[in-house]
């Protein structure tokens, strides 16, 4: 029975294996014998394909196998299908129509079907082993994207999504490879020949995508036969997987020749020479299912019973199909479509299949499928090559310099550090214990600009930590950066590792001295001057007026010369006394009689009047204006003041916090700080702290909270004003989509878990070597304390010094009167007067106390007490 095929002169292997799959089935059964009558084709000619076909049907060929997708006619599918003649394909062919397909019920294709290949490919992106969320598609411009139909539905085109690069053969793959570089791409899809797959991975060598964390999606089938594999190095990490048709394998028969036999059959080691085979022996097992006197019926029961032989042996197992199929699952729907296959994901630099997909079970864990394997595949397992792409990586981490999360290390005397030993810090810390928990190992490199990472619109760039992991030069970025949605954009973040909010740092104004004469200022000295003369000469115009007043002299009395006097009572003593009185709002005994002096007196209670009540009111402004000194308390007290400028770090979260606020009073602290004169934004935030220290209390920095409390602990002068507000998070920056970013997510909650987190921020954020007193009176309630008020004790304790000597001085000046006028010794007098003195209890004194002093004991307590009885007595008489 002839078996005719049509070639292009090219395929020359396609037709060695086209009669290599004609020898194993002669070999099988030597009564059926098939023969083999093959054409070529020299170019894609429609005309001659039909000469062709016509050929091989004329010659009574029982099927016809080919031609190969190069061909864009359908004529000898049409032929066929005319003819009743079985049509066998064995590559992929655009997608048919229902008009195509009546025209096209003969042809069958056990080339996998390109849509169940498409949902294979979707099925094993979007699954948790790869997880690809944004990538480019670089493909050969002849190449069929029909199987790439699923995954454009999956992902819009977009920089977020799916970017597409197209090549042509021949072309200088380094221009690919440097416009997916340019685009800070990680994940790319290749999808082209596998003759020029090596050539094409090549080019990208020199633009930075073979790294650790670059990922690499091959499409083709026959990718493990593109001579990949001869870039296993420990230099090329890229992560690459391919897919294949999983090949069956048959079930050992002598151990021995398994082991030691490490001959490979190549005549069918691509899919093309496979497929052909597979439809072959798909040919022969229908043939032979089917009555020969079947194939002489007409055409209608040709057709029936071509596709039910054919659905028939595609639907035996694996070891019923005699020969075997050399790929697994082939079956054939009603269509003549296969569409059931199974799939190896596997590393082709090393050749190790790490996953198996099916229609059925989808994408499954190769280690979880149990196979028959032969002790050769066995042994050939455990040679497996040393997978560079999983190998324990080196991430290089992109950092600022800034305390206290990153900053070089001193040097002692003596001693050079190398490496990650130059750096100390809170991240340098939080890194070590993650490096530890996730099993990783890392090296830091500062950024040059020393920048967290912001974007600029006029070049469409972004700087510091952030560019750095765009451009793929690093693949962690840690130290104070604030998660926000414009980064999140361009790269991913973990889980926050610190919550913060913003806060106003601000300059600690010392204590003022106490000063105990405060009641004194409401008015200066030339006041109190001035004040103490009016009261000087109002107090010797009331004497002058009340001399000249007529009515303001008392009734004449008997002197003792037995003349009539009249006395004033006008004199120095009773006038300062009123004076004083009437400043002081007190009363006074003393009351003018007449018309002059009452009106002086009127005048002069005005005036104190208004003199005591400025006084009050002057000394409670006083009192309020010092406490209002320092009044700020929060972000709006700080906007309403135009006295204290105010900026924040230039480019750094906070002030996009601010630029980007709906909220009103953030919008207009925003304004304030672009309009203020000099600059109020810092390149850091140590130059804001600088600031605030130099300028006193004329400029205050909003900052995070766990910075301000860094420098507030270690800075006496400064302290923090209000409540922290606008909740941010610290977090760590990785590339987009990088697959690592969960393992450091995880490593981040178990360190929380652990309380590992919270020594560390307690180690760089609390503990330092500086008593600054922050248990002092924070709030105040206003009351006085006695430094306050302690001038106005010191005026009462020297009123009571000076009144005791006067005192003193009276009582001395009497004795010595009593001593003149009695003739006596004034030491006398002065016991006398001294022993009444004593006794405080005595209310009447006699009009010679030293008598009953030298007429008593030593003490003189018997005189004077009989005094007192004598007196007590006098009264009951009474």
């Amino acid at each position: 029975m002839k078996i005719g095929a049509i070639f292009f002169d090219s395929e020359t292997k396609l037709a060695e294996a086209f009669d290599a799959a004609i020898e194993e089935v002669n070999a099988l059964n030597p009564v059926l014998r098939l023969e083999s009558a093959k054409h070529y084709l020299t170019v894609d000619d429609s005309i001659l394909l039909q000469d062709l076909t016509c050929d091989l049907i004329g010659n009574g060929v029982a099927a016809i196998l080919g031609p190969s997708s190069k061909t864009g006619s359908d004529i000898v599918e049409v032929l066929c299908n005319m003819t009743g003649i079985p049509h066998l394909q064995f590559d992929w062919h655009p997608q048919e129509s229902f008009r195509e397909r009546l025209n096209h019920q003969m042809t069958i294709n056990v080339a996998p079907s390109e849509l169940i290949l498409s949902t294979a490919l979707y099925d094993i992106l979007r699954s948790k082993s790869f997880d690809w969320k944004s990538f480019t598609i670089a493909y050969e411009r002849d190449a069929h994207l029909a199987r790439l139909q699923h995954i454009f539905a999956w992902k819009q085109l977009h920089k977020t999504g799916i970017k597409l690069q197209e090549f042509q053969r021949g072309d200088d793959y380094r221009i690919l490879w440097k416009r997916i570089s340019n685009s800070r791409e990680k994940f790319v899809l290749l999808d082209c020949s596998s003759d020029i797959l090596s050539e094409v991975i090549n080019a990208s060598i020199g633009f930075n995508m073979t790294g650790s964390f670059n990922n690499l999606f091959v499409t083709n089938l026959d990718t493990h036969l593109s001579g990949i594999d001869r870039f296993y190095s420990n230099e090329f990490r890229v992560a690459v997987a391919a897919i294949r048709i999983r090949t069956y394998v048959p079930p050992p028969v002598h151990d021995e020749i398994d082991i030691f036999d490490n001959a490979e059959e190549d005549r069918f080691a691509s899919l093309a020479t496979q497929l052909i085979y597979d439809a072959i022996v798909l040919f022969y097992n229908a043939y032979v299912t089917i009555e020969p006197t079947f194939w002489i019926l007409r055409a209608s029961v040709q057709l029936w019973a071509w596709l039910l032989a054919a659905r028939t042996a595609s639907g035996a197992t694996d070891e019923g199909v005699k020969p075997p199929y050399k790929t697994q699952r082939l079956q054939i729907t009603t269509d003549g479509q296969r569409e059931d296959f199974n799939l190896e994901v596997y590393n082709p630099i090393i050749d190790h299949v790490t996953h198996i997909w099916n229609k059925e079970f989808q994408l499954v864990d190769f280690d979880k499928i149990s196979e028959n394997s032969t002790k050769a595949l066995k042994q050939r397992r455990l040679e497996t090559k040393e997978d560079f792409s999983q190998k324990t990586v080196k991430y290089t981490v992109a950092t600022r310099v800034g305390k206290p999360y990153f900053s070089w290390r001193k040097e002692p005397e003596g001693v050079h550090f190398e490496g990650n030993e130059r750096f100390e810090g809170y991240a340098v810390d939080l890194l070590y214990n993650l490096a530890e928990e996730c099993k990783f190992d890392f090296h830091f490199e500062p950024v040059r600009d020393n920048k967290y990472g912001s974007y600029d619109a006029k070049t469409d760039e972004w700087d510091g930590i952030i560019r750095q992991l765009i451009d793929n030069n690093a693949q962690i970025g840690i130290c104070d950066l604030t998660i926000t949605q414009a980064r999140r954009s361009v790269v991913d973040f973990t889980v926050p590792f610190m919550q913060l909010g913003i806060s106003i740092l601000a300059y600690k104004e010392p204590p003022p001295e106490a000063n105990k004469y405060a009641f004194l200022k409401p008015y200066n000295m030339n006041v109190w001057l001035h004040l103490m003369v009016a009261m000087l000469i109002t107090a010797m115009a009331l004497i002058l007026v009340g001399r000249m007043d007529p009515y303001e002299w008392e009734p004449p009395v008997l002197n003792e010369d037995s003349e009539q006097e009249i006395e004033n009572t006008w004199h120095l003593h009773n006038t300062m006394w009123l004076v004083l009185g009437s400043i002081l709002n007190q009363g006074c005994d003393l009351l003018p009689r007449r018309l002059p002096m009452r009106l002086l007196t009127a005048f002069w209670w005005i005036f104190a009047l208004l003199i005591s009540q400025t006084y009050i009111a002057k000394l409670a402004a006083f009192i309020t204006s010092s406490k209002m000194t320092g009044s700020i308390a929060s972000l709006h007290d700080l906007v309403d003041q135009n006295k204290i400028q105010f900026g924040t770090l230039r480019g750094g979260a906070t002030s996009v916090y601010f630029s980007e606020s709906n909220d009103t009073e953030n919008r207009m602290a925003w304004n304030k700080m672009l309009s203020a004169k000099p600059d109020a934004f810092t390149k850091n935030n140590e130059e804001g702290v600088d600031r605030v220290k130099l300028n006193k209390g004329k400029y205050a920095f909003l900052m995070e909270t766990t910075s301000l409390q860094y420098y507030t602990e270690r800075n006496c002068e400064l302290t923090q004003i209000g409540e922290s507000f606008g909740e941010k998070h610290y977090g760590i920056a990785v590339p987009l989509n990088a697959q690592f970013r969960s393992n450091l997510s995880v490593g981040i909650l178990r360190l929380s878990e652990k309380g590992i987190l919270y020594k560390i921020r307690n180690k760089w954020f609390n503990m330092n070597g500086t008593t600054c007193d922050h248990n002092g009176p924070t709030n105040d309630d206003g009351q006085f304390d006695m430094d306050a008020v302690g001038g106005l004790f010191v005026v009462l304790i020297v009123g009571i010094i000076v009144s005791f000597v006067i005192g003193v001085v009276e009582f001395l000046w009497h004795v010595h009167k009593i001593a003149l006028k009695e003739r006596i010794k004034p030491m006398v007098a002065f016991k006398g007067e001294v022993n009444f003195l004593i006794r405080v209890w005595l209310r009447r004194k006699p009009l010679r106390t030293y008598r009953q002093s030298c007429d008593s004991t030593s003490t003189g307590y018997s005189s004077l007490g009989q005094m007192t009885s004598t007196s007590s007595a006098k009264k009951r008489k009474k």
